[in-house]
This record gives structure tokens, C-alpha cells and sequence, in this order.
């Protein structure tokens, strides 16, 4: 769990804008990565509404408070963006939820989660690889993935 959380927070937490496609692609260590401060000072109530849906989504693989989430987006290059992504994970994510029959353990949702994180900025097959499941099966994986359509979007992160 503790390397979902560094995940998580290099992701979510620090503040990033997404890579163009033409940029090189490479992989640092997330205690590289340094909190980015806040660029925009206030959201619209259309950003407030999506990010209530983004925060309720993922509070129980992902619990964080609504303000924290609130801060993460204000400090995105391009909150809209960043929002569009996160309310497609989110919709991967209920999509998959509701296409099982039975109710999935924390564990399990967790490692959803995760992957759905990886495939926003890669690729599929990378995802899987990049996810390091314990739980979930190729099989599975893919299942969560086919409720992800959207192109991966590698993140861009400065170096200074």
C-alpha cells in the first residue's frame, strides 16, 4: 500500500502538466518530485461540482478530504484538463465496480484504482505492467481497462 500512496501523491498530489506527444517519455522517482504551489487561486462552481464527483469517487480507495482535492487541481497547469482525466478514471471506475457481481474488498478496488491511474498516462499493456497487480489477472485487468477509452496522457513533470 505504501507504494500506492507514493504513486498516488506523485500524481495526484504534485503539480504537473500533462506531456505533449512528441516529448520524451522517461520515469524518476517520485521523492524526486517537488510540490508545486497553488496557480489558481479560485475554481468555478462547474470545476467544484466535478471535482465532488472525483473526490466521492475515489474517497475509499483514495481518502483524501475534499478541500485537499480541491488545493491538488489549483495547483494544475490546466485544472480542466486534469479534471476531464480524473472524471474519466471515475467513470472507468463505477463502470467496472457496477459490472461485478460481487462487491469487491478494499485490496482489490485499491489495485483498480491504481491501474486505472497508470492507464490515464499509458498505454494498456504498459499500465498493467506498471501496476505491479497482486490481485487482479491479466484477464481482469483488461476488463478494468475496456471502461478506460481515453488516451493515456504521460504527465509532464520540470526538472530544475
Amino acid at each position: 500500500m505504501k507504494n500506492l500512496y507514493i504513486i498516488l501523491s506523485a500524481v495526484f498530489i504534485f503539480s504537473c502538466q500533462r506531456k505533449k506527444e512528441n516529448s520524451e517519455i522517461i520515469t524518476i522517482e517520485s521523492d524526486q518530485i517537488q510540490r508545486n504551489k497553488i496557480i489558481h487561486d479560485t475554481i468555478t462552481s462547474d470545476q467544484l461540482d466535478k471535482i465532488k464527483i472525483i473526490q466521492k469517487t475515489f474517497q475509499e480507495v483514495y481518502p483524501v478530504t475534499l478541500k485537499e482535492t480541491i488545493d491538488n487541481f489549483k495547483r494544475d497547469q490546466n485544472p480542466d484538463n486534469e479534471i476531464a482525466i480524473w472524471l474519466d478514471m471515475s467513470s472507468a471506475y463505477e463502470n467496472y465496480l457496477k459490472s461485478q457481481t460481487n462487491n469487491l474488498d478494499l485490496t482489490k478496488k485499491q489495485e483498480v484504482f491504481k491501474l486505472l491511474l497508470s492507464r490515464s498516462m499509458m498505454p494498456s499493456n504498459e499500465a498493467i505492467l506498471n501496476s505491479e497487480l497482486k490481485i487482479l489477472d491479466e484477464n481482469e485487468a483488461n476488463k478494468v481497462l475496456s471502461f478506460y477509452t481515453e488516451s493515456p496522457k504521460p504527465i509532464k513533470v520540470y526538472q530544475k
